[in-house]
């Protein structure tokens, strides 16, 4: 017997649709697949739940502030929020943030060899 998933009736095994909605069984097995391929949203205790804004957005906001003030402390805080359990998916915006925080550590590490050799080269 194969339970629709649109309506919830019972058909037997050798029908192609079924026979309550109408629904085809080879699109039920379709979307059953599609399903299983899909991830589900991750379970966040209650005490690492942030407020309004969730990580992947400060991951976002702090990588691209490591590299406008090249600060090692964004870069870090960045990478910080991109290791954080998410409840939201947004993805994208976590893994360009942490491009980001490694340009700007990259940026800030380029500065501070600049500084330095400046103070220690003979002029």
């Amino acid at each position: 017997m194969i339970k629709c998933i649109r309506c919830g009736k019972e058909n037997d095994d050798k029908n192609e649709v079924c026979s309550n909605c109408g629904y085809s069984f080879k699109e039920q097995k379709v979307e059953e697949a599609y399903r299983k391929l899909l991830k589900e949203d991750p379970v966040v205790p209650d005490e690492e739940k942030s407020g309004l804004i969730d990580s992947p957005i400060l991951t976002f906001i702090f990588g691209i502030l490591s590299m406008i003030l090249p600060i090692f402390v964004f870069s870090f805080l960045a990478w910080y929020n991109y290791k954080k359990p998410s409840k939201v998916k947004l993805e994208p915006f976590r893994n360009v943030g942490n491009i980001f925080a490694y340009i700007g550590a990259a940026i800030s590490i380029f500065l501070l060899v600049y500084i330095v050799w400046g103070l220690i080269a003979p002029k």
